[in-house]
């Protein structure tokens, strides 16, 4: 994605100068009234903590990230861009492909290298975390390949090979390993010129080959594909290529979909993105077809502050919940171009800090009722552990989409379509106008609280231009209810943990 990045960007820059630089819109009044009922469990908050790049790379490009995947409350990494030699890909332009030789006998476990990308998947289950496996190729710009679309393997000599990379990791074949990975995604972006350059009837006969292929190995494997970021069938893979996989009864367990948001920096995107999807799975008969988000982040082109990317990307979390994804994958861990929630030194970026606040409701898995938090920026969210004593976590995120973001298009996009010569044609998700109010901070009170008189600790942490993820305050209560007040500027996150003093609280 980094080479599209600086394309976009350029073509951007030429259209839009000053354009993205006005300020955000403003918002109107005081502080948020929220509500939280910890006696009124309503769901179970689910785990949205997938990532794009492994704790450990192929080549030696950064240490050992396992203990910041744990802090992140990792639970499921994709096997894509994993460094810059092209770990983890079949084929391609990356000097640790895993079939470097396409002359090569594929039921030759020494036509292989495999080294490189044990190293990485390894480091995945390392970490505690499932893998999901991408066939599709790496951006390789960062070794200074702009492209990497060479017209992959004949279709049968790819599914071959891709079945061997599944035997490898899953049956133990050639020195391999019984990983039960369970989710094989087939290809990356098919829909952009700078990783595929065949035709769409290519591509339909190297999904049925292969999806074929890894589906028989396996019943359990779930496949899917083809990680769509256009969100549009110019080129024949989303409507067409959901009929060709119908009339010809091939697996689609789920569906896979990119998203960055240019031209709106709106974080309920992905929740119109997925339910726009699960109405057109549903119209071709893939009730049952998973929806997957395998890359998602702020736009590939504003540059926003790190307070801002943290926040937005807390409310997409937030927000996601709602969403009809069964996974989503933050692209990605560590990195250039102030995407990553790693820096290189291994301190987490205000984003990451951001997404580890979200994690960590993982621990207070019991979703509870709670009332004003809204989809234009103020987002909320709230869990309680497994025991009625237990703790209790509230995460608050402001968010505002920046006015250049918001109402009409700029003359230069028409009809909702964006073209971006040499890379694609994308249809954008309409943008909308927000007015913001009672944003300045929140004032929160959390209800019907089992054992308070005990004592229930109540700690803030912050993300904000000033803190990263930083405790500001700790106070003692005593009762049934809990009550905190603050200034929360956006952008800002908090996450309030409330924790009895004596185990149960009694």
């Amino acid at each position: 994605m980094i080479m599209l990045r600086r394309q976009v960007g350029w073509t951007l820059a030429c259209l839009v100068v000053g354009a993205l630089g006005a300020s955000s819109a403003a918002a109107e009044g005081g502080l948020r009234q929220i509500t939280v009922d910890a006696s009124r469990p309503t769901a179970i908050i689910r785990s949205l903590q997938g990532l794009s790049g492994t704790p450990l790379p192929g080549d030696a490009s950064h240490p050992d990230f396992t203990s910041q995947f744990q802090q992140l409350g990792v639970n499921i990494v994709r096997t894509h861009d994993v460094d810059c030699t092209g770990t983890s890909d079949i084929d391609g332009a990356g000097v640790n492909r895993i079939f470097p030789d396409p002359s090569a006998d594929p039921n030759d476990p020494r036509s292989y290298n495999f080294g490189p990308t044990d190293k990485a998947v390894l480091s995945i289950v390392r970490s505690g975390a499932q893998v999901e496996y991408s066939l599709g190729r790496s951006d390789l710009s960062c070794a200074g390949i702009t492209v990497n679309n060479a017209p992959a393997l004949d279709p049968d000599l790819y599914a071959a090979v891709a079945r061997h990379v599944a035997q490898h990791y899953n049956d133990g074949w050639a020195n391999g390993y019984h990983l039960h990975i369970r989710y094989w995604e087939i290809w990356n972006e098919p829909d952009l010129v700078p990783f595929w350059s065949g035709r769409a009837d290519q591509f339909y006969a190297l999904y049925a080959a292969t999806a074929r292929a890894l589906k028989s190995l396996h019943p359990w494997m779930q496949i899917g594909g083809p990680a769509l970021t256009t969100n549009n069938d110019l080129t024949g893979y989303r409507e067409s290529l959901l009929a060709y996989i119908r009339a010809n009864q091939l697996p689609l367990d789920f569906y896979s979909i990119h998203h960055y948001t240019d031209f709106t920096e709106d974080p309920i995107d992905f929740v119109r993105l997925g339910d726009q999807y699960r109405q057109l799975l549903d119209s071709y008969g893939f009730t049952r077809t998973a929806i997957q988000l395998t890359e998602w982040n702020y736009g590939l082109v504003d540059n926003p502050s790190d307070a801002q990317r943290a926040a937005f990307v807390a409310d997409s979390l937030i927000y996601m919940q709602n969403a009809p994804l069964e996974r989503a994958f933050y692209y990605r861990a560590n990195g250039a171009n102030g995407f990553a929630l790693i820096n290189n030194d291994g301190t987490l970026t205000p984003t990451g800090d951001a997404y580890a606040a979200v994690g960590s409701l993982n621990s207070t898995p019991l979703r509870l009722a709670s009332t004003g938090g809204d989809t234009n920026g103020l987002a909320v969210e709230a869990g309680r552990s497994w025991s009625s004593h237990g703790e209790i976590r509230v995460l608050i995120s402001n968010y505002e989409i920046p006015a250049a973001d918001q109402g009409p298009f700029p003359p230069f996009i028409v009809d909702n379509v964006f073209a971006i010569p040499g890379v694609g044609t994308f249809t954008l998700l309409p943008r909308r106008a927000v007015t913001y109010a009672d944003n300045a901070g929140y004032d929160l009170t959390v209800n019907r609280i089992r054992g308070g008189a005990a004592g229930l600790v109540v700690s803030r942490y912050r993300v904000d231009a000033s803190h990263d993820l930083t405790l500001v305050d700790r106070t003692l209560q005593r009762g049934d209810a809990v009550h905190v007040s603050a200034a929360l500027p956006a952008p800002s996150v908090e996450l309030v943990v409330i924790s009895p003093v004596h185990g149960r609280g009694a």
